[in-house]
C-alpha cells in the first residue's frame, strides 16, 4: 500500500493540483445551491428555516480563544458568551448537501440546516468557488483517495545493479 503524501507536501504542491483534487472530491457531495429557497423561506418564517433552525451559529469556546489570540488564562465565561453572542455566524450561501458532509460540516462546527426538506450547509463565505477554501481543501486531503495524494513507487536502480551485472 502506498503511502499518502502529508498536509504539507499536499499544501505546498500547485495550486491546480490542490483544486483539482478539492473539486473531484466535493462534487458528488455539494447538490445544488439552494441561497435563494433558504433565505426566502427563512424570510417566511417556515418551520424548519427560521433563525433558530440554524446549527453551528455561534464559535467554540477553542475558537473565541484562537480568535481572539487569547489563552485560556485569559479569558472569562463572560467574555466568551459576550464574544459569542456578539459574533455570530453569518451564512451568506446555502447549499443542499449529502448526508456524508453533512457529518464533516458538524464536526467543523460550520453552520446547517437540517430538517424534512433536507440537509443545508451554511457557507460563510462567498465570491469565489468552494474548492478555493482552505477547510474544504483541507476535508478533501483528509477524505479523498485522489491517487495523487499517494506517494509514487519509487524503484532504486542499485537495488537491481546486481541482478542486472550477474546477467552480463
Amino acid at each position: 500500500m502506498k503511502d499518502k503524501i502529508t498536509k504539507d507536501q499536499f499544501f505546498n504542491s500547485s495550486a491546480s493540483l490542490i483544486q483539482d483534487v478539492t473539486r473531484q472530491f466535493i462534487f458528488p457531495h455539494i447538490l445544488k445551491n439552494q441561497s435563494y429557497l433558504v433565505n426566502h423561506l427563512s424570510s417566511q418564517d417556515v418551520d424548519g428555516f427560521t433563525y433558530d433552525d440554524i446549527e453551528n451559529l455561534y464559535m467554540t469556546d477553542q475558537q473565541i480563544i484562537e480568535d481572539l489570540g487569547l489563552s485560556n488564562e485569559e479569558i472569562t465565561a463572560h467574555m466568551l458568551d459576550d464574544y459569542r453572542y456578539e459574533n455570530p455566524k453569518e451564512p451568506l450561501e446555502w447549499y443542499l448537501v449529502s448526508q456524508w458532509f453533512l457529518d464533516r460540516i458538524k464536526e467543523m462546527n460550520e453552520p446547517y440546516i437540517e430538517n424534512s426538506y433536507g440537509t443545508y450547509w451554511g457557507r460563510q463565505c462567498s465570491g469565489q468557488s468552494i474548492y478555493l477554501d482552505y477547510d474544504i481543501q483541507e476535508l478533501a486531503y483528509h477524505h479523498a483517495y485522489d491517487e495523487r495524494l499517494y506517494k509514487a513507487d519509487v524503484v532504486n536502480i542499485n537495488d537491481f545493479k546486481e541482478v542486472a551485472d550477474e546477467s552480463l
